[in-house]
């Protein structure tokens, strides 16, 4: 065997290699993400990124009200408001005797309000979200479960991306 024929057989033995690397990922349960962003300019004057993980049928739309489904069912409808928002809701929740905290706290430098509320025969499940460095607050409303709520909020990051135009 040459020089040539040897090269040959290294490089087969490569690619029988890296086809083996592949196939054992395979096998050891990599499982492939899929995300889409949409960045909205706000009145507050920042640029909001949202991006959600849509593998496991979730979806987002790019429209204001934003909406976030699982396998076409609504999950939250997002808006945006000005940072005073925060404060408002939080009043607004204490206040209400329908709603309850379910939780509270920070997540990827924004703090958030997780909470339920009797509302129309329904209960809703609700975060509402201050994005860290900027003036903006996130609100997302639905209907859905609180599980589902909670499974699509952990698929979210939402983060200011500069400043508006």
């Amino acid at each position: 065997m040459g020089i040539r024929g040897a090269a040959m057989t290294r490089k087969a033995a490569a690619l029988a290699a890296a086809a083996g690397v592949v196939v054992s990922m395979g096998a050891c349960g990599v499982k492939a993400h899929a995300s889409k962003s949409y960045t909205f300019n706000v009145d507050t004057g920042d640029a909001v990124k949202v991006t959600l993980d849509v593998t496991d049928g979730y979806d987002i739309t790019g429209k204001v009200p934003f909406e976030v489904t699982k396998d076409s069912e609504e999950i939250f409808e997002g808006s945006f408001l000005h940072e005073e928002g925060y404060e408002l809701y939080r009043e607004q929740i204490d206040g209400d005797e329908t709603a309850e905290i379910l939780n509270e706290g920070e997540r990827s430098g924004n703090d958030f309000i997780f909470w339920q509320e009797e509302a129309d025969d329904a209960t809703e499940h609700n975060y509402v979200v201050k994005v860290k460095d900027s003036g903006t607050v996130v609100l997302l409303e639905g209907n859905a479960s609180e599980d589902a709520a909670k499974a699509a909020f952990d698929r979210l990051t939402i983060s200011r991306d500069g400043e508006a135009e």
